[in-house]
């Protein structure tokens, strides 16, 4: 196994799961330009990171897809619910909706030159992400599951490391800082979190 990965990118997730499920996987960091070159393209056509390439090969790209992948070596469902568990919609729900609305706020909000006028863009992306930590909050358990942590809170942790104004987005939201403080205080996310500082 294979990961084309970079510090403080979404590749985090993957590198937290692949340390919890103790799976022995190469770990690349592709520069700027090897991203952009043909043979990368030809396994990530955006020239986005992640990448993982299986043990047969074969390239797999964007986050979630790598990260329910991978639930396959999670045989004691430790990560999350087994896919016959009444909880399993709503942990797929949730992943998903962190994965397709909150990652992309929080693009919006680094990149807001891709999308239009900068202050305009940044001030709607931050909004947005807010609505998703509210929604959160709302929630009647700990977790994003049920009573259950779930890989689902580490992806959140990890769009949650983005969030320049993560102390403010705290503010009133109790429930979204001890999910955040709840992974970060775990010795495989502490981990992968010190060689991103590498």
């Amino acid at each position: 196994m294979k990961l084309y990965a970079k510090h403080g990118a979404g590749s985090l997730i993957v590198e937290i799961m692949l340390e919890e499920l103790g799976l022995n996987c190469d770990i690349i960091y592709p520069t700027d330009d090897e991203r952009k070159s043909p043979d990368f393209r030809a396994i990530s056509p955006y020239g986005r990171i992640p990448v993982f390439i299986t043990d047969d090969g074969k390239p797999v790209f964007e986050s979630l897809a790598i990260v329910l992948m991978l639930l396959k070596h999670d045989s004691k469902h430790a990560l999350a619910p087994a896919p016959d568990d009444p909880s399993y919609a709503q942990f797929l729900s949730w992943i998903t909706y962190l994965a397709t609305t909150l990652y992309s706020a929080i693009l919006r909000f680094h990149y807001p030159d891709r999308y239009g006028e900068e202050d305009v863009v940044r001030t709607l992306a931050l909004a947005e992400m807010r609505v998703v930590y509210d929604h959160v909050e709302a929630l009647p358990s700990d977790y994003l599951v049920g009573g259950q942590a779930t890989v689902a809170d580490d992806y959140l942790f990890m769009l949650l490391t983005w969030d320049e104004h993560l102390e403010e987005s705290f503010v009133g939201r109790p429930k979204l800082r001890a999910i955040y403080d709840s992974v970060d205080s775990r010795p495989a996310v502490q981990k992968v979190v010190s060689r991103q500082d590498d």
